[in-house]
């Protein structure tokens, strides 16, 4: 077993497909399926179930996996070690983040970093909670920034900055000219949110089933873009992080109604896998991030 092999099966086992395998590594798809039949056969097992076009692992295959997962990782951490020697003058990171964080935080971090640190490209990728920490777990980024704690043992998660949920209407809505609601008024309402997995969404059904209140939810979405403009239309109500409407709040463009019975707030972590090596451009960055943390964000 080489490590193009161990490579071509990783993509394979993660994918569950040879298709996709072979487009993630450039490779045709026979190439892709000759490279696992010389696997299967130099060990004579069979790592892979095949039931049309699903593949799903073996028990065996499952076990090469997990050493695929060790063995690859430990690859990328040496690559960066010997990248690393050569300092600050050049580099690379991969940094996941949630949509809000990754639409109104990080680009001011990531101002500050490259204004340091010219030479160092940022690949950035966004999601919500729950697909940033499974990604962190699988070593697919350098650090990320999260809206939960992801309490892992594998996981180093530290306190970012905080912001808090408000509930939103279009400026000509029924409630706009009133200047509190109450958790409950929202049951029966049209509630246009975030999707599920993601933390505001999260936070927020906790807090309704605590409370025994039940809600409808007409639209969920992804994108606090589209949700703004659904709400800006008349369409319903929004619950949202502050810092997301900001602009439209100045703007008059929606109003923000305030909970009188309940403050929602959430808090970003920013989270890294324990066994990532901690390269000069990625302490870099952390300490940024951290001076960040300790003096606030810009208005």
């Amino acid at each position: 077993m080489n490590l193009h092999q161990l490579k071509v099966f990783y993509e394979v086992a993660k994918s569950g497909s040879f298709s996709s395998a072979a487009q993630t590594l450039f490779l045709t798809q026979p190439a892709v399926t000759w490279q696992m039949k010389n696997l299967e056969a130099s060990y004579e097992l069979k790592l892979f179930e095949r039931m049309g076009k699903k593949i799903t692992l073996t028990q065996e295959g499952r076990v090469l996996f997990d050493f695929a997962d060790r063995i690859l990782n430990l690859t990328q951490q040496a690559e960066a070690a010997l990248s690393d020697l050569k300092g600050l003058s050049r580099g690379a990171l991969k940094v996941d983040s949630t949509f809000t964080f990754g639409d109104f935080y990080l680009p001011d971090l990531l101002s500050a970093f490259h204004r340091k640190y010219p030479k160092i490209s940022v690949q950035v990728t966004t999601g919500n909670s729950t697909q940033i920490i499974e990604n962190t777990l699988l070593h697919k980024n350098d650090v990320a920034f999260a809206a939960r704690d992801p309490r892992h043992e594998k996981l180093e998660a530290r306190e970012f900055t905080s912001d808090r949920l408000v509930a939103i209407v279009s400026s000509f809505h029924p409630f706009a000219r009133r200047k509190s609601i109450s958790l409950r008024e929202i049951q029966g309402q049209p509630l246009i949110l975030r999707e599920r997995g993601s933390s505001p969404r999260r936070i927020l059904d906790e807090i309704l089933e605590h409370r025994g209140i039940s809600h409808s939810v007409i639209t969920e979405s992804a994108s606090t873009s589209a949700i703004k403009k659904m709400v800006e239309k008349g369409v319903g109500i929004s619950i949202l992080s502050q810092q997301v409407v900001k602009k439209e709040l100045q703007a008059g463009i929606l109003k923000q109604l305030p909970f009188s019975d309940v403050d929602i707030a959430y808090t970003f972590y920013f989270i890294y896998h324990k066994d990532k090596y901690l390269s000069h451009a990625l302490k870099a960055f952390l300490d940024i991030a951290m001076e960040f943390s300790l003096k606030g964000w810009p208005e």
